[in-house]
């Protein structure tokens, strides 16, 4: 009963916010794609212009390290957007650099909706919750993952690992974040406990599942638009990683990790800087 109650209140700040932007529009303060107030709470942004400033945040450090890295960003290169949601990052990178062939996708097939009707120049995918990707083999020049890393239970990273190794063209580059040291400290309700820190830092990982994953799983959604388990079969919850165990185990899959820019994205992830050998 309090998830319909949730989901009727998640519909109605979706038709509150539909009547806003119209105005926005109207008056040339909105020139973008903006999604339903719901489907960006997806992505952690709770109103417009935070989806937009959270989304420059995410976006400016992936492309300066991309461009840092020699990712020819004003060609025509092929670029991935994994886990794509709405489009928080998608809707800067297709905007300030318009060149580029860009695909994108999610277990999300309403997020994936709203990306092929409002960003008709991408290849738009509904993806399973498990590889493999509906991409071929080396296809991709770069992928970006922003806040995918972050909910993946460990059994299953390194089948997704492997399955970004795999689409990466060779030369290709990875950009992925994770919950570092930075965004640990924001996740005491998750890790209350001290003993939660240490075993961080002995382990390297720690992974809790949400308590709302069950309940929500059993739960016939009102639609999945407000629906936050959508494609979502398996195990989520929130992981942390420290940069000494991603040097240690991400090399394992064929990448190389070339660095590790702690709690720049959003004020809070970790960027992590993957490469191909060619």
């Amino acid at each position: 009963m309090q998830l319909i109650v949730k989901e009727f209140a998640k519909l109605g700040l979706n038709a509150a916010q539909t009547c806003g932007v119209a105005l926005g529009r109207a008056t040339g303060l909105i020139d973008f794609p903006v999604p339903p107030n719901s489907s960006m709470r997806k992505t952690g942004a709770k109103t417009v212009r935070n989806y937009y400033i959270s989304g420059v945040s995410c976006y400016l450090p992936i492309a300066t390290m991309a461009l840092q890295s020699g990712v020819r960003l004003r060609e025509k290169i092929s670029v991935l957007d994994f886990g794509c949601g709405v489009g928080r990052q998608l809707l800067h990178f297709t905007r300030n650099f318009p060149v580029p062939a860009y695909s994108a996708c999610d277990v999300d097939h309403s997020a994936v909706g709203f990306i092929a009707r409002n960003y008709p120049s991408v290849t738009a995918r509904t993806n399973k919750f498990d590889p493999p990707l509906p991409f071929e083999s080396g296809s991709m020049d770069m992928v970006y993952s922003v806040s995918t890393f972050s909910h993946i239970n460990p059994e299953h990273q390194g089948d997704w690992l492997r399955e970004m190794h795999r689409v990466t063209r060779p030369g290709g580059y990875c950009f992925l974040t994770t919950e570092g040291w930075t965004a640990f400290k924001k996740l005491r309700k998750m890790f209350p406990s001290e003993a939660a820190e240490r075993e961080l830092r002995e382990k390297g990982i720690l992974y809790k599942e949400y308590e709302f994953y069950a309940e929500a799983k059993s739960h016939k959604s009102l639609s999945p638009v407000v629906d936050t388990m959508v494609g979502i079969d398996k195990s989520y919850g929130s992981t942390a990683m420290t940069p000494e165990y991603i040097f240690d185990k991400w090399n394992s899959v064929g990448f190389k990790v070339i660095s590790i820019v702690e709690g720049i994205i959003d004020n809070r992830q970790d960027l992590i800087v993957l490469h191909k050998a060619s």
